[in-house]
């Protein structure tokens, strides 16, 4: 039992990171829910987890997921919080979405995230989900090839093929969906979603797929599917 519980609640970021609805009547996530899902890029020095290179707003009414808007850190400071020292040295004088996870405190800048983008969108979120370059070629390795429509196979270096599709035209945001699209598409193949279960929960006790607060986890844990992995 503890083990198909722990199962369940990493289910929860699989069903985020790769855009499935979560439509389980009994859901408790009931009524208008907004996550806040930040891709980052670890490659930059600086004392926490990475910079925030994209982040999305999903929005979900009842588990379902009705909306996916792409939110580009550019120039979105807080409005009152003080950069910490370390920040300020480079030169920086705000505590811009771009630095809001800055410092070892992933919870704290979970916080600060969602601040600054309430205060630049109008959008207030429930949760945080934080997804790593590393977590995501882990899972193209275990699952992949995946094939994204109009560019082909790919099976790893998610950045530079997010780096490629942007040089074709794309925009940051359309290209991490198409690769998320092709994920989801790959795992209707039930040994591939299995798969990739086993990938999430490998990657979220190294700490390259989190999810704050932990509680939510919990909050997005049923949907259809799930008997794969019991049977």
């Amino acid at each position: 039992m503890k083990k198909k519980i722990i199962i369940i609640i990493l289910l929860a970021v699989i069903i985020l990171f790769a855009y499935t609805h979560i439509k389980n009547p009994q859901n408790v996530m009931m009524g208008k829910k907004s996550v806040l899902l930040l891709c980052v890029d670890p490659s930059e020095p600086r004392p926490g987890i990475g910079a925030v290179d994209m982040a999305f707003i999903i929005k979900l009414d009842n588990g379902n997921i009705t909306d996916i808007k792409s939110i580009y850190p550019g120039q979105m400071a807080h409005p009152t919080a003080t950069p910490p020292p370390s920040l300020k040295a480079t030169g920086v004088d705000k505590w811009y979405l771009h630095d809001a996870l800055w410092e070892k405190d992933t919870e704290k800048g979970a916080k600060i995230a969602q601040e600054i983008v309430e205060y630049n969108t109008g959008e207030k979120t429930d949760a945080v989900v934080i997804v790593t370059p590393e977590a995501v070629d882990a899972i193209l390795a275990r699952i992949g090839p995946v094939y994204v429509e109009g560019e082909g196979y790919i099976s790893g270096n998610s950045i530079e093929f997010l780096r490629e599709e942007q040089k074709s035209g794309y925009s940051r945001g359309e290209a991490v969906k198409s690769l998320m699209k092709a994920l989801l598409n790959a795992t209707r193949d039930r040994d591939k979603y299995v798969s990739l279960v086993d990938e999430v929960v490998r990657q979220n006790a190294r700490g390259t797929i989190i999810v704050i607060p932990q509680h939510a986890l919990i909050e997005f844990l049923t949907y259809i599917g799930f008997e794969k992995l019991i049977q």
